[in-house]
């Protein structure tokens, strides 16, 4: 067995207001090191965690009960309306949404958490909305395993119950542990999740063959899909722009070039929205739409070429990966405009996947700039046997 002895300078002692032999928790996040001098926090959030279950647990059997007397329903189904899986994704979705609310409300300072009114709305928005996705899928399991069964309200309502306490455990832990990271994830699970629910449901069998945008126009089943989700991932992208600049300081009098790159970013996010509101359709929308994306990739590649000037200090890595994804969107262009070889679709899908590729590149070292901004200390280690 090992002893370890750490020497935390006095400015850190002070900081963190440690008292002599005050036992600290400490937790690995993203490659960092978190201490934490409240020992109970954990504690204390699971508490919290497990009454948010056992309260909306009991308050969602009781609607759900209220609500089949008063209904003079006798047994209920899994499926349809009035039924298991309908009440389950009403007061689950609700309640779940409420309860990341309320958590992302009260851990707002801690360190890591966003922290603007309106940066914890949209992720709280974010979240509900893939909360009540992922409820509909296990809904969609449950139902189907149970095809065609009939239970009587009591039992149904304590399942219902059972159901919407689970998922407010889930809503409630993750919104007490948000993170950057996390918000990232969210953004990309909105993303490619809508845009894959595009392809599944928009009814055309060979929408591929016409172009990537085609998903959202009104010649396809469920179009709105793809636009809500371009739209929906924007607003969520200018989050964390709006998260990640102001903690950097990125104004116009503290650091132009960062306020410059802020802004190029804020357009391209809201470009990524603006494809969803002007949807390919014929006519003049097809022309706006064909206009705004191609913007869209233009601001990509004019950060990509000024980025070794807008950020501090940009690592060679950084640099070559950048450089080599500029090259790939110019390289899809010439092959698609001269040579064919490129399909629309092809075209879209791959200049798309580079410039979302790098902008979450860019936001991971963006992230890494602001860990940056924090003081650093020294600290010395002494490792002994303990005989």
């Amino acid at each position: 067995m090992k002893k370890t002895i750490v020497e935390l300078p006095d400015e850190f002692v002070q900081k963190l207001q440690l008292d002599n032999e005050q036992l600290v928790e400490m937790q690995i996040i993203d490659d960092q090191i978190i201490i934490d001098k409240n020992i109970e926090n954990i504690r204390q959030d699971n508490k919290v965690a497990f009454r948010w279950v056992m309260a909306t647990g009991v308050i969602s059997a009781l609607i759900a009960v209220i609500n089949f007397i008063m209904q003079q329903t006798t047994t209920v189904g899994m499926i349809g309306a009035n039924s298991l899986t309908q009440i389950t994704i009403y007061l689950g979705g609700g309640f779940g949404t409420f309860s990341f609310l309320i958590m992302a409300i009260k851990t707002r300072n801690r360190e890591g958490h966003l922290i603007r009114w309106y940066n914890i709305l949209m992720i709280t928005l974010a979240y509900g909305i893939i909360g009540v996705v992922a409820l509909a899928l296990v809904m969609w399991v449950i139902s189907s395993a149970f095809a065609g069964a009939r239970l009587d309200i009591y039992t149904m309502s304590l399942i219902i119950g059972a159901l919407v306490g689970t998922m407010n455990y889930i809503m409630v832990i993750t919104a007490q542990g948000l993170r950057f990271q996390q918000a990232v994830s969210v953004l990309i699970a909105t993303l490619f999740g809508g845009i894959i629910m595009s392809m599944a449901t928009n009814g055309s069998v060979g929408w591929w063959q016409y172009n990537f945008s085609y998903l959202g126009t009104n010649r396809v089943g469920n179009g709105w899909i793809f636009n809500f989700t371009l739209i929906f991932s924007s607003l969520i992208l200018l989050t964390i722009v709006d998260y990640l600049f102001s903690s950097l300081g990125a104004t116009f009098r503290q650091n132009r070039r960062l306020f410059i790159l802020r802004l190029l970013f804020s357009i391209t996010a809201i470009a990524v929205g603006l494809i969803g509101v002007f949807p390919n359709n014929p006519g003049w929308m097809h022309h706006v739409h064909d206009g705004i994306a191609q913007w869209l990739v233009m601001m990509v590649l004019v950060m990509i070429i000024a980025i070794r000037w807008l950020i501090p200090n940009p690592s060679w890595e950084f640099l070559v990966i950048s450089y080599v994804m500029a090259g790939g969107l110019a390289i899809s262009d010439i092959v698609f405009k001269k040579s064919g070889y490129l399909s629309l679709t092809a075209f879209e899908m791959v200049a798309f996947g580079f410039a979302f590729a790098w902008l979450i590149l860019l936001l991971q070292n963006l992230r890494n700039l602001s860990y940056d901004d924090n003081p650093k200390y020294v600290v010395k280690l002494e490792i002994a046997d303990l005989k």
